[in-house]
């Protein structure tokens, strides 16, 4: 099990919010919560969770009014829904389906038949859900390195680790570069099948691929924007531009992270430059995708 997956659960009735946030808690997961359509609405917009529990009666907007709208917005169309439907009535099975919800449960229902569900969807979701908000299919993927802009008050992290698991899902090593106390570091605790390595001036990047020759290779370098600020423009072009030739091999794909805020826009542009695919990342998920 993955203990960072993060739910939010909406649901006005206080009972089973706190009963569903408890039962969900102890089996490991981060929960929010929120109590009405609107307030739901904006906790996935600051949270980006990886999976919602949506109840169908609730103030201001109803489940289906909210399942409608997330299902329309590019970032957030790929967190999936369960809906928790009233006493099988066939018109709320009907609508579920046709806002867009996934999956459904039916109230009243027991939590331990909750919680074999949430446990489902998420291990059937963690190899797709990176690529699915590409709009790309996994395979093509391969090879590519790939600037990724990310807005220092976005939810990046729990991004790369969309990435990271989703290459473990399809049997690829994960490797994660990242310095001791990082976003990322934190994000995946607990996740199984990731190899993460401290990320040092030390660090060369020839002998950490050089170590694993027996599957492809998805590894995230985090991130550029430290080197820039510690070495300068001119150091961290030309380490860019070698990082690229070390990981040539289209059985790697890379993912190298910047904060463009961090510099000045003619370093960050020369940066793109040398990078054939770019992604941004903003505050509310991703804003642009460049890929050549």
């Amino acid at each position: 099990m993955f203990l960072t997956d993060k739910i939010l659960v909406i649901d006005d009735e206080p009972d089973i919010r706190n009963l569903t946030k408890k039962t969900l808690e102890e089996d490991g997961y981060q929960v929010i919560s929120a109590s009405d359509g609107e307030e739901g609405l904006q906790m996935v917009a600051d949270k980006m969770p990886d999976l919602i529990l949506l109840d169908v009666v609730l103030p201001k907007k109803s489940g289906f009014e909210v399942c409608k709208i997330l299902k329309k917005k590019t970032n957030t169309k790929h967190i999936p829904i369960l809906i928790f439907t009233i006493l099988d009535r066939e018109i709320d099975m009907k609508s579920a389906k046709e806002c867009g919800a996934e999956y459904q449960v039916t109230k009243p229902f027991e939590h331990d038949t909750m919680l074999t569900e949430v446990r489902r969807i998420l291990n059937d979701n963690k190899g797709i859900k990176f690529h699915r908000q590409l709009g790309i299919k996994h395979k093509d993927l391969k090879g590519r390195k790939i600037l990724l802009e990310f807005h220092p008050e976005s939810c990046y992290e729990r991004f790369i680790r969309d990435f990271v698991l989703e290459s473990a899902f399809h049997i690829e090593k994960p490797i994660v570069l990242t310095p001791e106390g990082s976003a990322i570091q934190q994000v995946l605790k607990g996740d199984e099948g990731v190899e993460v390595i401290g990320l040092t001036p030390d660090t060369m990047l020839s002998d950490v691929v050089e170590e694993t020759i027996d599957r492809p290779i998805n590894l995230v370098y985090d991130n550029l924007t430290d080197f820039l600020i510690s070495h300068g423009y001119q150091a961290t072009f030309g380490f860019a531009q070698n990082a690229l030739s070390i990981l040539s091999s289209q059985d790697i794909t890379a993912i190298f992270i910047l904060n463009p805020s961090a510099h000045e826009s003619r370093d960050v542009n020369s940066l793109r430059g040398i990078f054939g695919n770019r992604l941004v990342y903003g505050k509310q998920g991703i804003s642009d995708i460049r890929f050549a």
